[in-house]
């Protein structure tokens, strides 16, 4: 086995881990999830010419990495959208959902990794709570929504992940067909 293929595949594999963990990351709010995916292709693309290659394998990986980038966009306001969506459909006021996003980025900053979320529960259990006079049973609603607002925005974003990894995958393999000797 040729040196250069020896390394060429185990940059394919450790591309492979690393977008792995993003798809973990998907899951885990304390890792990132397809932005990891999207800048792992990235250096696979931007790293092929050290293995004879063109950049980005040419054409293929080219059309790969846009579309790969459209999804990372749709990422960017996905957990926005479907996690408030979601919250709103439930009841809960857009000022309860500006203190849970306010108290999880103080949250982040200050007490990381469980930090966002508890600042997340707390600011919006707070402000619902004396929306509704001290009614501690109907600010605990509008907690419910926002965690099943959550769990869709976590289903959507893994669904998303695994998309772009299958992406990447198809690059490579067209690649590798691509250039296989007839």
């Amino acid at each position: 086995m040729d040196s250069t293929f020896a390394l060429e595949i185990a940059l394919i594999g450790l591309t492979g881990l690393v977008m792995l963990v993003g798809l973990v990351g998907a899951v885990v709010p304390i890792l990132p999830g397809a932005w990891l995916i999207w800048l792992t292709a990235l250096g696979y693309g931007l790293l092929r010419p050290l293995f004879g290659q063109p950049l980005f394998d040419g054409w293929i990986g080219g059309v790969a990495m846009a579309v790969l980038t459209v999804f990372a966009l749709i990422d960017l306001g996905l957990e926005f959208a479907v996690t408030h969506t979601v919250t709103r459909q439930g009841g809960v006021s857009w000022q309860a959902i500006l203190a849970s996003m306010g108290l999880g980025l103080v949250g982040l900053v200050f007490f990381p990794p469980i930090g966002p979320l508890v600042g997340s529960v707390l600011g919006l259990f707070l402000v619902e709570y004396y929306k509704y006079g001290k009614d501690a049973r109907k600010a605990w609603q509008g907690v419910t929504s926002y965690a099943k607002g959550c769990g869709w925005s976590v289903i959507a974003e893994f669904g998303l992940c695994v998309v772009m990894i299958g992406i990447w995958g198809l690059w490579v393999v067209a690649a590798l067909v691509i250039r296989a000797p007839m």
